[in-house]
């Protein structure tokens, strides 16, 4: 028996590894230097304890990007979540007669690299020879822009993402019976009341995961801003995941990018935490 135990524990002994040297130890090693001021090469290191946080939280710059990636985050999930599950709706309607084409063009941006999608916006959006501008007759700077700017990113991360839900929540209501749906209509033929009371709750476990995987990879997007914008115009679309870039390699600030790297590494785990605490209680897995 322990033999057979033994076996079992060597089978996952390659994840187990791989798990700890480049997930466990980074974020242990990122929260402990995050106490010192060093360089990149880690030539010195001066203990300095809080100096790095104290400077973070006194910093407006740090404010600004707080307050940017909490605004691109809340909105990036919430209209992909949304148009994910909208998109699903239609694509599993049984008059679509064109599904096939509709999944592709819905998860064909998913699968493209986001240098590439970041790229073909960037000439999109272009001031003089983009096609939106064309089309509507105007010159706005549509990636430099303190009003604007910010709000465009973040419609094109849902362009880019939205597809990723759309399969997630069309698998969930997939699985849903079509006896359920023949005996809800012979009560009601209401096709609002029956996504709300019938597929929202028995998709709520696909939802329940589509929203916190789009969670974290909304706060750690940092492609799309170090393509288009840099965090330009000012620091209006500077983000936490490139702050963190721009300190920490661009400016070789190790210190100060390790604690910014744990203070976001918190934030979101904790966010895991209540999440997985007070959502569960409201999934529905019985079908």
């Amino acid at each position: 028996m322990r033999k057979k135990q033994m076996k079992n524990y060597l089978y996952i002994l390659p994840a187990f590894v791989f798990l700890v040297l480049f997930t466990i130890y980074p974020i242990l090693r990122s929260a402990w230097l995050s106490f010192f001021d060093t360089d990149a090469v880690l030539s010195y290191t001066d203990f300095v304890g809080l100096k790095n946080y104290r400077e973070m939280v006194e910093s407006p710059v740090f404010r600004e990007v707080a307050a940017n990636t909490l605004i691109f985050g809340i909105l990036q999930v919430v209209l992909s979540t949304v148009l994910g599950f909208l998109t699903a709706l239609l694509a599993s309607g049984k008059k679509n007669r064109m599904k096939g084409i509709f999944k592709v063009a819905l998860f064909y941006p998913y699968i493209l690299p986001w240098t590439v999608g970041a790229m073909v916006w960037m000439y999109i959006l272009h001031p003089t020879r983009g096609i939106v501008n064309m089309l509507l007759h105007t010159r706005i700077q549509w990636l430099n822009s303190y009003q604007l700017t910010l709000y465009v990113l973040v419609l094109i991360s849902v362009w880019k993402t939205v597809g990723f839900n759309f399969l997630f929540f069309l698998s969930g209501i997939q699985t849903i019976s079509e006896e359920l749906w023949e005996a809800y209509s012979m009560d009601s033929k209401s096709v609002v009341k029956w996504v709300w009371h019938v597929v929202i709750p028995l998709i709520s476990p696909t939802a329940f995961a589509v929203i916190l995987l789009s969670v974290v990879g909304s706060f750690q997007s940092v492609d799309l801003i170090y393509i288009l914008t840099q965090g330009r115009p000012g620091n209006s679309t500077n983000t936490m995941i490139y702050y963190i870039y721009q300190e920490g390699i661009t400016n070789w600030d190790i210190g100060y990018g390790s604690a910014l790297s744990t203070v976001l590494f918190l934030g979101l785990l904790l966010f895991t935490v209540v999440y997985l605490f007070v959502g569960e209680r409201k999934v529905n897995y019985e079908q």
